[in-house]
C-alpha cells in the first residue's frame, strides 16, 4: 500500500480530508497544509576487488531474506549518498571503500512490516581498502564472487537486478574496446 494512503488526518490540525489521497500529495482542506510524498533514498554498492571479484552479502532479514545483495541501505537525514554508501558498507561488512563513484539509479518498492516504501536506489561502484569483509549488521554471510557466478535473478531486489545487468553490460563493453 502506498504511504500516502495511511494519512487519515492532517498532521498539523487533525482534520479529516474529504477524500483519501490518490497521489503522493496530501492536502488538508481545513488548514491548507500540503505534504509532498517523495521517494525514500537508498544506496547500494558494487565493490570490485583488483582480481575482478565482487562483494555480495546474503541477507539475514526480510525483505529478500536469504538472497544475495550488494552492501547498502537507507540514506540518513543530513547524509550524502556517498557517505551513506561508506557507512552502510562499514556497518554491514566492516570494510572501508575507495574510489566511490556514482553508477546509476533505479526505482524500487521495499515492502516492510505492512508498508511499501517507494525508494530511489542509487548505485555506486567502489574498490575495497581490504578484502577482509565479514558478516555484521543484517547480513547472514559475505562472499566475493566472479561476475559470471552471479545470476541477476538471485538478487534480492528488482533495482539490484537492473543495476547488476547494466554493470555487466558496461563492463563487457569497456573490455571489448
Amino acid at each position: 500500500m502506498e504511504p500516502w494512503r495511511y494519512f487519515r488526518t492532517c498532521p498539523r490540525c487533525g482534520c479529516r480530508p474529504k477524500a483519501a489521497p490518490k497521489e503522493p500529495l496530501f492536502h488538508c482542506d481545513g488548514c491548507g497544509f500540503h505534504y509532498h510524498f517523495n521517494p525514500t533514498l537508498a544506496v547500494a554498492v558494487i565493490v570490485v576487488r583488483d582480481d575482478g571479484r565482487v562483494l555480495f552479502v546474503r541477507r539475514a532479514k526480510s525483505p529478500g531474506k536469504g538472497k544475495l545483495g550488494m552492501p547498502g541501505g537507507f540514506v540518513n537525514f543530513g547524509e550524502s549518498a556517498e557517505n551513506a554508501t561508506r557507512r552502510e558498507t562499514r556497518e554491514e561488512v566492516g570494510i572501508e571503500l575507495d574510489d566511490v563513484r556514482f553508477f546509476c539509479s533505479y526505482i524500487n518498492r521495499y515492502p516492510y512490516k505492512g508498508l511499501t516504501y517507494l525508494t530511489l536506489d542509487l548505485f555506486f561502484v567502489a574498490r575495497p581498502r581490504s578484502n577482509k569483509a565479514r558478516a555484521l549488521e543484517d547480513v547472514r554471510s559475505v562472499c566475493w564472487l566472479k561476475p559470471a557466478e552471479v545470476r541477476a535473478s538471485g538478487l534480492a531486489f528488482t533495482s539490484m537486478r537492473k543495476a547488476w545487468r547494466r554493470w555487466l553490460r558496461e563492463r563487457c563493453a569497456v573490455r571489448s574496446d
